[in-house]
């Protein structure tokens, strides 16, 4: 390890399991005192405990690292201004945020027929949770010079998943990065987004779904163990990376990242355009655009 992250404070949501556990585990590695936020519901986002978060602070301290935990709701405001005020009454700053927190809504999997409670919850733990975290620990890092904001999201933006609900709050936080990134591009401080593919408590609840369609499916036993996801802790080190000096250039983007792949996603550029005799005030008829739209746009 190379203590990149030596003096920083990083605060990771829903590390106390999975991706966000290893991350936490990675950045302490390098360096960073680290706030190790979980609320201790399962999957689903039920019960609360504090086991999750204080297993994750005793490993990294046993490690010879810096944790604390939290134990906060990072789906409502007032759980996002305790979180990042942890790292500041504790180690002086919040120099790094991780919104990584996330749950399985069960609500949500009825997509446009989703009841408006499952809808809220999706919305302030997916995209809430990035906005009030940014409004908290935003102001100080811009006065500082530093920051690092990395938002989670997912395949699921891409709107192949049957998620309508996952892929509206899965591109809210892109859409949000984007235009922090703008806005700020030059602050030192950056923020992107990352999509991780990894083999989670969440994929563990599938799997043996999953094994019995491949076996329906006549896949070999040993043959199936390439369909799982890969391990959780490959994910963190390009994390990492971007919290480092080294990314200080790097803002604005989205990674999507399966084992040790790492994709960097591209923006959407504008494709075929069409203009009625040159003159952006000519006004189309229908008939007209039956003929110029399939032949002008899709050809």
């Amino acid at each position: 390890m190379t203590s990149r992250l030596a003096g920083r404070t990083a605060l990771v949501t829903g590390s106390g399991n999975g991706i966000g556990r290893e991350v936490a585990l990675r950045l302490a590695s390098e360096g960073a005192n680290v706030v190790v936020n979980d609320l201790g519901t399962s999957a689903f986002g039920e019960g609360v405990s504090s086991e999750a978060a204080d297993t994750t602070v005793a490993d990294i301290i046993a490690a010879g690292g810096t944790a604390v935990a939290n134990y906060d709701s990072v789906a409502d405001a007032a759980g996002c201004e305790k979180a990042v005020d942890t790292a500041v009454q504790n180690f002086g700053a919040c120099d790094i945020v991780v919104a990584n927190a996330g749950a399985l809504v069960k609500g949500a999997l009825a997509g446009v027929q989703a009841d408006d409670a499952s809808w809220e919850l999706m919305v302030n733990l997916y995209l809430g949770q990035k906005f009030w975290l940014t409004r908290a620990a935003l102001p100080a890092m811009l006065e500082r010079g530093w920051g690092r904001l990395l938002f989670a999201t997912s395949e699921i933006a891409r709107g192949t998943q049957a998620s309508p609900l996952g892929a509206v709050v899965m591109n809210g936080s892109i859409g949000l990065s984007h235009d922090l990134a703008n806005t700020h591009r030059g602050s030192g401080v950056t923020f992107n987004s990352y999509a991780p593919s990894a083999g989670t408590r969440t994929f563990d609840l599938y799997k043996d779904d999953m094994e019995e369609a491949l076996r329906a499916q006549g896949v070999p036993e040993d043959e199936m163990g390439g369909f799982y996801l890969p391990p959780a802790d490959l994910i963190a080190p390009i994390l990492a990376w971007l919290c480092s000096d080294a990314a200080a250039d790097v803002t604005g983007e989205v990674f999507g990242v399966s084992g040790s792949q790492v994709t960097r996603w591209k923006e959407p550029v504008d494709g075929a355009s069409i203009m009625k005799d040159d003159d952006l005030r000519a006004l189309w008829t229908l008939d007209e655009l039956d003929t110029a739209v399939p032949s002008g746009l899709f050809q």
